[in-house]
């Protein structure tokens, strides 16, 4: 009995521990692969399993170390500069990349149609190819060498407000930025080349400022309106932006903004005389619509304009509640009454919220605001008051003189007829330019009307005399059928048997 419960009793004694290598504490498993190594090339045929399922948790666990250190490397040793897909940083960036010839080695690549730009590496045709394909990296990464440092370029699509966005990244091996600042000073200083006797437009996209296009800064000699008005406005621009103007405002406690208000018939100038503006004085020029934003996007929007520019804010009539006041409307509690629900009805935006972005307490200093609208006369009084619209300019129907110089800017020009022909004598043109004028009635048509009817004559501008009178009685008749259709939908139409 003693002899069967003796069979069954523990050891009094624990079991010996086998002793741990000073290499599995750093690489934990390496002895055990070594020793299955050693049995499978001395022919031990039960070693095959163990090696198979050592590779198989190596090659498991290996990608997680490799991310692991990735990471660690990447954090305690890289330095990194992104760029957001909003930002201008990133057509800088993107620019250099593309026009250099280690970008080719990139395996992701994004082909779009765009302007052609001269000197880029890609750049393999003459000037007047139709549609030119340009590539830039896209969601994807490569290296490159700069000034004798390893870059790494990354591409990432990301989650953005609406849509997914582009998020691009640069880093390189070291804890200083130094060469990777130095990377961004050269693509701005490229990117400014190519944008040199250009005015930048920005405009509302994807809940932000974005560049839409660069195009060649227009003469303000080639904007025709009252010339007087048009050089007040342009002095009186060229004065706030002046370096010590700065400083004055600041001495006097005045908030250094300004405001313009142009107002107007359709066709009068009042944007192309903005765009003007922005290439006359050098900056760039942010569009927005004013009815398709709300309150709160429209005071993001000013919180990232940069310090200076020109905002151009189009339609400002459609504020909500902009004709409050001259209509004489009255609340009480929610009730309107009046005849102000049709300005409430032309825009989400308030008028409390625009006024607060115009000159609040964390309203932007340095911008030239341009406001334009076709009815001046549905605007607030609080909205265009000195201090918010310091100058308003009317651009109204043209002259005799605006005629004139309308037809002298089309062919009047040092230079050639598109056909490649010489204009014609000067004494005969401005003869024809006179007879032109003088054909056509004062303070009726806009200048886009007229330039559009010499634009059908560029070629032959006797031509453009002999046909003006009958352009003026087909415009007439044109206008007023427009005016009848107008009415009869406003009236909300007849009924047809």
């Amino acid at each position: 009995m003693a002899t069967h419960n003796n069979a069954y009793s523990l050891p009094s004694q624990p079991l010996p521990l086998s002793p741990v290598s000073m290499v599995d504490v750093f690489f934990p498993g390496l002895t055990n692969i070594s020793a299955a190594l050693r049995q499978l090339l001395a022919g031990n045929p039960n070693s095959y399993g163990r090696v198979l399922c050592i590779c198989g948790l190596a090659v498991f666990f290996g990608r997680y170390v490799k991310d692991f250190f990735g990471a660690f490397v990447m954090k305690h040793f890289t330095s990194r500069v992104y760029v957001s897909h909003s930002n201008e940083a990133h057509d800088m960036l993107v620019a250099w990349i593309s026009s250099q010839p280690f970008s080719h080695k990139a395996r992701s690549l994004l082909a779009s149609v765009a302007a052609r730009r001269s000197g880029s590496a890609d750049d393999h045709s003459d000037g007047n190819q139709k549609k030119p394909l340009q590539y830039s990296p896209w969601n994807g990464s490569f290296s490159f060498w700069y000034k004798n440092r390893l870059l790494t370029f990354r591409s990432v699509q990301k989650e953005g407000r609406i849509f997914r966005e582009e998020e691009i990244s640069v880093s390189c091996i070291g804890r200083s930025p130094h060469v990777l600042r130095e990377l961004f000073s050269e693509c701005r200083a490229e990117y400014l080349k190519l944008v040199k006797n250009k005015t930048s437009v920005f405009g509302y996209r994807d809940g932000g400022w974005k560049k839409t296009r660069a195009i060649d800064k227009r003469p303000l000699d080639t904007v025709v309106l009252d010339e007087q008005k048009k050089t007040a406005l342009v002095e009186d621009i060229k004065d706030f932006l002046d370096p010590g103007t700065r400083a004055w405002y600041s001495r006097r406690g005045i908030p250094y903004r300004k405001g313009y208000l142009l107002y107007g018939p359709p066709g009068t100038g009042k944007s192309s005389l903005s765009l003007a503006i922005a290439g006359a004085c050098d900056l760039d020029i942010y569009i927005l619509n004013i009815s398709s934003q709300d309150d709160s996007s429209l005071g993001k929007l000013f919180t990232e304009l940069p310090k200076h520019c020109v905002v151009l804010v189009e339609d400002i009539d459609a504020v909500d509640a902009t004709q409050s006041r001259q209509h004489g409307t009255v609340k009480t509690g929610q009730e309107e009454t009046g005849s102000s629900t049709m300005g409430k009805s032309q825009g989400k935006v308030s008028l409390s919220a625009l006024l607060n972005v115009l000159d609040g307490v964390g309203s932007q200093e340095g911008r030239v605001l341009i406001m334009t609208t076709n009815h001046a006369e549905r605007l607030d009084a609080a909205l265009i008051r000195p201090g918010r619209v310091d100058m308003k300019l009317e651009l109204g129907y043209t002259n005799q003189d605006i005629n004139a110089r309308l037809f002298c800017a089309l062919f009047m020009r040092d230079d050639t007829l598109p056909d490649g022909s010489q204009r014609g004598d000067e004494d005969t043109l401005r003869k024809l330019m006179r007879e032109f004028a003088s054909k056509i009635p004062e303070q009726e048509f806009s200048a886009a009307e007229v330039q559009s009817f010499l634009m059908e004559y560029k070629r032959v501008p006797h031509m453009a005399v002999e046909n003006v009178q009958e352009w003026v009685v087909r415009t007439r008749e044109g206008k007023r059928q427009m005016k009848r259709a107008d009415s009869w939908m406003l009236q909300g139409g007849d009924s047809l048997d």
